[in-house]
């Protein structure tokens, strides 16, 4: 029951910001809108001011934004499509984007908790390591990883995901008013864990060792497991060093919230990359039945179980944004792919051709939907 409360809630949440996002941007730039709603179905209440509609309705899943003359078809002035593209524009993108700003402010709540969190300065080199090796001294920073700039300690753990045995690893380091360049080399480290029922490790390994408490502390622990009841193996690749860890305060939790969101949207970006290069299949995606696992999950941790609920709808949220401005067919990306190709042609595409291709676009979103819930169901039996 609490994890379908909860499951309600946060999309009837990221839902309806989503829609409320483009909701406030049309009635800053004076677009009539017929009705604003949270939920689905049949009315529970409602209430009228001017044109727009405000409603209540019985299905909490999301909501929706009316704007007049959506698909055409309207002579009022404030109509959508009577109005300048880049005004167009703005009032799709504004659902994502609140997305984004939602995943924010919710970190803003979660960074506290995790005080104090890592840094990409060096606190400290493991002894022998190829790290030591190649020069790297306590105190340096780390700016790039194999060309990939490093502006906070998550993209460390970002970009060593392209990391392998033995895979060769050039670090730019500020030493000073100095840059560095060094060449190091990654090592594998290879954890196995045990998790209880309610979310607790109960038994780790780590190349060996039986505990947690025998290995000495590096970027690489894993910061979250939705794996419960089973035993799970995990292979990381270690540059060497232990990070400098920095406490939350006033003033730096807005700048930590900020890289966390930033983080969130890199790795979505990773992932559909990975994908489109076949480093990930399909098969990996979850949907919706995957989600309502995870938030189950959350919602039996145990004490901390607030946490993980706030840092999933964070994720979550994010995630919802990015891909909704992803240039797809059926999605707000799609639409806004169609009004830059309005910009620089000076007309707009005949919507009946617009039209016909987000109708396919949806009937393929909805065949993956389809794929990717029925290998969540196989993955929760096991198969």
């Amino acid at each position: 029951m609490v994890t379908a409360i909860v499951t309600i809630l946060m999309f009837l949440v990221m839902v309806s910001l989503h829609e409320f996002g483009h909701f406030i941007v049309g009635r800053l730039l004076k677009f009539n809108i017929l009705e604003y709603s949270i939920g689905f179905g049949p009315a529970i209440l409602k209430s009228k001011k001017t044109k727009t509609q405000y409603s209540l309705r019985v299905i909490p899943f999301g909501g929706y934004c009316k704007f007049d003359g959506e698909d055409g078809g309207s002579d009022d002035p404030g109509a959508f499509y009577k109005q300048a593209v880049w005004k167009r524009f703005l009032v799709v993108m504004a659902g994502g984007v609140f997305n984004v700003i939602l995943g924010f402010v919710l970190f803003l709540f979660i960074v506290p908790m995790n005080s104090p969190v890592a840094t990409n300065v060096v606190e400290s080199v493991v002894e022998h390591s190829y790290l030591e090796q190649s020069g790297v001294l306590p105190g340096d920073k780390i700016v790039e990883i194999n060309g990939h700039n490093i502006s906070f300690y998550d993209d460390i753990t970002l970009y060593k995901q392209d990391f392998s045995k033995g895979s060769d690893v050039e670090l730019k380091v500020k030493r000073g008013e100095e840059t560095l360049t060094f060449n190091t080399r990654a090592t594998e480290q290879v954890i196995v864990q045990s998790i209880t029922e309610n979310g607790i490790d109960i038994a780790t390994s780590i190349n060996g060792y039986d505990s947690v408490e025998h290995y000495d502390y590096t970027e690489d622990m894993p910061k979250d497991e939705s794996t419960i009841g089973q035993v799970s193996t995990y292979t990381n690749y270690l540059i060497g060093f232990k990070p400098v860890m920095e406490d939350i305060n006033f003033g730096n939790v807005w700048r930590e919230a900020w890289n966390e969101t930033r983080f969130v949207v890199k790795l979505v970006y990773q992932s559909l990359w990975q994908m489109i290069t076949g480093k990930i299949g399909v098969d990996q995606m979850s949907g919706p039945v995957g989600i309502v696992s995870e938030v189950n999950t959350a919602v039996n941790s145990g004490e901390n179980s607030f946490m993980y609920v706030l840092n999933l709808i964070a994720l979550l949220t994010i995630n919802l944004g990015v891909f909704n401005l992803l240039p797809i067919p059926a999605l707000d990306g799609g639409r806004l792919f169609f009004m830059l190709i309005e910009m620089i042609r000076r007309k707009p595409i005949p919507p009946e051709k617009e039209g016909m291709v987000h109708a396919i676009g949806m009937m393929l979103l909805f065949g993956l939907i389809i794929f990717v819930s029925f290998n969540d169901i196989m993955r929760l039996f096991g198969r």
